[in-house]
């Protein structure tokens, strides 16, 4: 005969059991943290990336459409300014230029290139207009102070060349006309490790031929000045 006490066992986890589930619990949490950080991390380094491609293509492009639509008449110099702490500016003006960065027209007066110094210790290429009338300690204080237009933030150890009679040179003082082509070297905080080196020709300035020549009624002929060889090195 069976007693009339009857003992059932009772399912359940002990306290080692809890403990080691809520570990491995705890350890797949932060596996999948980790990947999850992963992965955020490098679409941030992509979209950074594909905006500053971006934002450099949009420079190139309005740059080399300055230099290509320059009128016959206009002329471009290179003249080293200061910033606001008194940091050596490299500018380059326009003179006489139409169209040039979306600025419809500049009358008597020039619009400005210049790698603007940072707080951060970088650059960045801003553009000012500069009324023709404007002189003096006025002058300054719009160089200084003025409303610059940022075009490309992120930019270091900016430099200019000019290229003209077979050469490259560094210096190209007001009033000696316009160069065949401008060469800007600068590094870009959007693509480490690669100075970009770049080239913008200038359509050249041809005179106009005399309706009436003497000796003949021969047509008059074009002057076709080539761009540099983008492989020729740097004087």
């Amino acid at each position: 005969m069976r007693g009339r006490g009857v003992f059932r066992l009772r399912g359940g986890f002990t306290l080692f059991e809890v403990i080691m589930a809520l570990m491995i619990l705890g350890l797949l949490s932060g596996a999948v943290y980790q990947i999850a950080a992963a992965a955020l991390e490098t679409t941030r380094a992509v979209i950074a990336e594909q905006t500053g491609a971006r934002r450099l293509d949009a420079f190139l492009r309005i740059t080399r459409d300055a230099f290509l639509n320059m009128p016959s008449d206009s002329q471009i110099f290179l003249r080293i300014g200061k910033s606001s702490s008194g940091a050596p500016v490299p500018e380059l003006v326009f003179v006489e230029t139409s169209g040039a960065f979306g600025v419809s027209s500049l009358g008597t007066g020039s619009l400005i290139l210049a790698a603007r110094p940072q707080a951060d210790g970088t650059r960045v290429f801003s553009i000012l207009r500069v009324p023709g009338d404007l002189q003096g300690t006025d002058l300054e204080r719009l160089l200084s102070q003025g409303p610059w237009v940022g075009l490309l933030p992120g930019v270091e150890r900016v430099s200019w060349l000019f290229f003209n009679a077979g050469e490259w040179v560094e210096e190209w003082p007001e009033g000696v006309g316009r160069p065949q082509s401008v060469r800007l070297l600068f590094e870009y905080i959007d693509l480490p490790g690669a100075k970009l080196d770049l080239q913008f020709w200038i359509p050249p300035v041809v005179p106009p031929q005399a309706s009436g020549e003497q000796g003949g009624g021969g047509n008059p002929q074009s002057i076709e000045v080539s761009p540099p060889n983008p492989n020729e090195p740097v004087q």
